[in-house]
């Protein structure tokens, strides 16, 4: 049985899917509280589309750039340091007045958040063998279902007891604790080769490009480029729209009851990141090969995905929320399998490779976040969304089973922790 000694490299997986969490209440935050921000702030259909767009589109550029950081400078303190500067934007949205200034924490919010997974993803690689990391991926990514299932609960208690602006003021303290205890822990010299920073010998821009171009020429990089733009659009979908697809769609109002179904929902987005790594590894270790045991749970989570067709022609709520859970099950799963595809597009700058191709997806995700918000005011129906993401899944499958074709890369591995 593996040891969760915060010191060990599980324990590293443990504290990975805390600042995941975090990440994730900081961001949902907006999403759930959005019915009483519209009434509040007279805010339509399409300004929250912008809202949620705006996030994604400084997320999107930041990717760009921060992965060359995270690569090239100590870790440890690039991610306490992102974490500490996304909690003072929480905290600091909680005195917008309108939209104008949420749109300006939005942004604020984008750019900071956006170390989290390129940074992760170079600490696995470096500690996980192969056959492992998806589920490593799965536990730490299996943060964004935790922190968008236990968020309804805390916010909608919250928002009762004290008001919304509240909610953002306590969740951002929350972030700010979690730098000062991640650098207690990870203080351990035995980390040391995980930390350090990645230097070309060009160095410079000529560096940056002899990176860029290093794994752009890899044809694994495009077929993993297309799962990227099409998992996370419809991954921005589902955590974003669904409390507002269910007031508007089912007639629930905000509370503690949509705030239960959405847990619900929600737990299984979990059960999938989680699930999908410990099938991957089942797998492997009854003579399949790694590559082979993927194709086999993210072909299985496709299937499941499907059923998001089906959600707006089912008359009873409670058959649309059964759908969405296993919706919510195969999303989780092909959510921590493009993650492992990502993370093993470049052996020597992970945050690099995995920065730009979620960039990529983020982009996608703030295009289809406006999308939701226009079609869904013009039509007064959710239905294109819904069975968009069907689409949108049957695509990443049939890119995935390219992109895993080749074994997958051995990374060179740090000192045992």
């Amino acid at each position: 049985m593996p040891s969760f000694s915060l010191r060990t490299k599980w324990g590293l997986v443990l504290i990975l899917f805390c600042a995941t969490v975090l990440n994730y209440l900081d961001r949902q935050t907006l999403a759930l509280l959005a019915p009483t921000l519209q009434q509040e702030m007279r805010l339509s259909n399409t300004d929250l589309g912008w809202l949620f767009a705006i996030f994604y589109y400084l997320y999107t550029l930041s990717h760009f750039g921060v992965g060359l950081v995270l690569d090239r400078f100590n870790l440890r303190w690039c991610l306490a340091i992102a974490v500490f500067a996304w909690s003072l934007v929480t905290v600091g949205t909680g005195f917008a007045t309108g939209f104008a200034s949420l749109l300006v924490f939005r942004l604020l919010l984008g750019l900071t958040e956006s170390a989290n997974w390129p940074g992760a993803l170079r600490i696995l690689a470096r500690v996980l063998p192969p056959e492992e990391r998806t589920l490593g991926n799965g536990v730490f990514t299996s943060g964004a279902a935790m922190g968008a299932l236990i968020a309804p609960g805390i916010i909608f208690a919250v928002l009762g007891a004290l008001g919304w602006r509240s909610a953002f003021f306590i969740l951002g303290f929350l972030g700010l604790l979690w730098a000062p205890i991640w650098l207690f822990f990870t203080r351990s010299p035995g980390l040391t080769g995980v930390w350090a920073g990645t230097r070309t010998e060009e160095g410079g821009a000529k560096g940056m490009l002899g990176v860029y171009r290093g794994f752009v020429r890899s044809r694994q990089f495009w077929w993993v480029l297309i799962v990227s733009v099409t998992v996370n659009p419809c991954f921005y979908y589902i955590v974003n729209w669904l409390p507002t697809y269910f007031v508007q769609s089912r007639g629930l109002v905000p509370g503690m009851h949509l705030g239960e179904i959405l847990t619900v929902v929600y737990l299984s987005l979990g059960i999938g990141n989680i699930g999908g790594g410990v099938a991957t590894l089942w797998l492997a270790r009854r003579n399949y090969s790694v590559e082979t045991s993927r194709r086999i749970v993210f072909l299985s989570a496709t299937v499941l995905v499907a059923a998001c067709a089906l959600v707006p022609f089912l008359a009873a709520t409670s058959s649309a929320v059964a759908a969405l859970v296993a919706v919510n099950l195969g999303l989780g799963i092909w959510t921590s399998m493009y993650l492992t595809l990502a993370q093993e597009v470049s052996s020597e700058h992970v945050s690099t490779a995995a920065g730009t191709l979620s960039g990529f997806g983020s982009l996608a995700g703030a295009v289809a976040m406006w999308a939701v918000g226009r079609i869904t005011e013009s039509t007064g129906s959710f239905t294109i969304p819904m069975v968009s993401v069907t689409v949108a899944l049957g695509l990443a499958a049939v890119a995935g089973l390219a992109a895993s074709r080749r074994p997958p890369a051995d990374h060179l591995q740090a000192r045992p922790v």
